[in-house]
């Protein structure tokens, strides 16, 4: 009896090992779910065939701070967008454009198609609409194809342009490696820093000594070899000669109180041009000419980057030369006139607002 009782246990006792048994079998079939459901989210189709693939895609984004202020400005200055992919034979394998609205979007991207590899691309912004400037060609067969021409018109032997640029814009990215991984989404996002190319040049003639100026007395224009830009951004070396005259001048005066009551009101009389440039090199042969048309003589005569540079100022000495001018995309220059109608050289010049003195002699 002792041993028929000890075989027999309490029912209270039963009941607790099969909860306990039933607790451990779902608790195991649940970690099996949880485990699956995580596989499914990573692989995005690993269970099931028809699940969609992981997402997958390399994207563009662009930014235009290598201005002054070294803030972004792409969304309130560039108006388009071109660009083109090559990969390691350097054969193009897509090319793509956005224009419009689309790109004062602070969030805008550029969606490429392009699968995994290495990629270089190429970037010219600012061509939608844009009469100036022209590609060499919009389906290239290498970079080398996608030059920058700048249209001129042939005037007295001359290649002259007189307009008004939009904004023209490079930039460039190199060996950008692209992979896939089918476990989870390969979203990628390389961004494409761009330099402006187009610049102004306002060149300010202001009276001496009280006279007034004519327009019709002066011809201004400024005369570099910088129209053609290659793939790198880099002038050609078979770039021409071009003549930038002003697309605006304008006249203005003001009116100065006598120094004493023996004299009457000075009017300071002031001429305005406005020029527009392709971009400006280190090294260049530039020129900025003033001549007197009462009798052709050229009164200014000046290497014109040499004294951009000597303006830089404080401000932004802590910038390259180079990278000073691609920085800046306005640029002014004051001079004196006597009245003789030549320049007044001891006045110096003010290269954006600094004054700068030239050397006093015959070369300038």
């Amino acid at each position: 009896m002792p041993d028929a009782l000890a075989f027999y246990a309490p029912r209270n006792h039963i009941s607790a090992f099969l909860m306990l048994h039933f607790s451990f079998i779902n608790k195991s079939r649940l970690s099996a779910v949880i485990g699956l459901a995580a596989m499914a989210l990573s692989g995005c189709s690993l269970l099931e065939e028809d699940l969609p693939a992981c997402p997958a895609q390399l994207q563009l984004q662009f930014v235009y701070d290598y201005n002054l202020l070294e803030a972004d400005a792409f969304a309130s200055q560039v108006t388009s967008v071109n660009v083109w992919a090559f990969d390691l034979s350097g054969a193009c394998v897509w090319s793509g454009v956005e224009s419009g609205e689309s790109l004062k979007d602070p969030n805008f991207t550029m969606v490429t198609p392009l699968g995994e590899g290495t990629y270089d691309f190429v970037v010219w912004a600012g061509l939608d609409g844009n009469s100036d400037f022209e590609v060499g060609t919009y389906t290239p067969s290498d970079r080398r194809d996608l030059d920058m021409k700048l249209k001129t018109e042939t005037k007295d032997g001359l290649n002259i342009s007189s307009s008004q640029f939009k904004g023209l814009f490079h930039g460039t990215l190199s060996n950008i490696t692209y992979t896939i991984d089918p476990m989870k989404p390969s979203i990628q996002t390389e961004t494409v820093s761009l330099i402006k190319d187009t610049n102004t040049l306002a060149v300010m003639l202001q009276n001496e000594n009280g006279h007034v100026l004519d327009s019709k007395d002066f011809t201004v224009s400024f005369s570099y070899a910088d129209s053609w830009l290659d793939w790198n951004n880099q002038v050609m070396p078979t770039s021409p000669l071009v003549t930038y005259t002003p697309w605006s001048i304008l006249y203005g005066e003001t009116t100065l109180g006598p120094v004493n009551r023996a004299e009457e009101n000075a009017v300071r009389s002031t001429l305005l041009y406005e020029l527009s440039l392709s971009r400006l090199i280190l090294g260049g042969n530039a020129y900025l000419d003033v001549f007197r048309n009462t009798d052709g003589k050229n009164i200014i005569h000046l290497p014109l980057i040499e004294f951009l540079i000597l303006g830089k100022g404080n401000r932004y000495s802590h910038f390259g030369d180079q990278e000073y001018l691609d920085r800046r995309d306005d640029f002014s220059a004051m001079f004196f006139i006597d009245e003789d109608n030549d320049w007044y050289m001891a006045a110096g010049i003010y290269i954006n607002g600094w004054a700068v003195v030239p050397p006093q002699n015959e070369g300038f």
